[in-house]
């Protein structure tokens, strides 16, 4: 009798533990990875890159702008952003302000793009 007893209690005492652990893993809620947007911006006439400018990344459906600036380089990454259509917008101070919409961003993928600003008195 007791032999069947210690396999009995043995089985028991396992589904104790792993059922509670599995159905709170079912419980969560799945968030898909994270993407990037990233990219360059540069003098629409000298072709050479642009430093401070504001790049803010804005999407239907989530509130807040994330925002970054461009380094010496002309670079920008906004990483960490939830899979979405975003709009870009590009500001700096001796530029017109410049914008890119319907940027599709898919979980887990990166979008580059290089974006040319004018001098704001220049007209095409």
């Amino acid at each position: 009798m007791l032999t069947h007893f210690v396999p009995y209690l043995l089985c028991m005492l396992v589904l104790i533990v792993t059922v509670p652990v599995l159905a709170r893993a079912e419980s969560r809620e799945y968030a898909p990875p994270p993407g990037v947007l990233l990219g360059i911006v540069i003098d629409g006439d000298s072709r050479e890159p642009l430093v401070r400018v504001k790049v803010s990344a804005s999407a239907s459906g989530h509130t807040g702008a994330h925002v970054t600036w461009t380094d010496p380089a002309g670079r920008y990454r906004l990483p960490l952003l939830p899979a979405g259509t975003y709009t870009l917008r590009f500001e700096h101070p001796d530029y017109a302000p410049s914008s890119r919409a319907d940027i599709l961003l898919r979980a887990n993928r990166a979008i580059r793009s290089r974006v040319a600003l004018r001098p704001s008195g220049t007209q095409d």
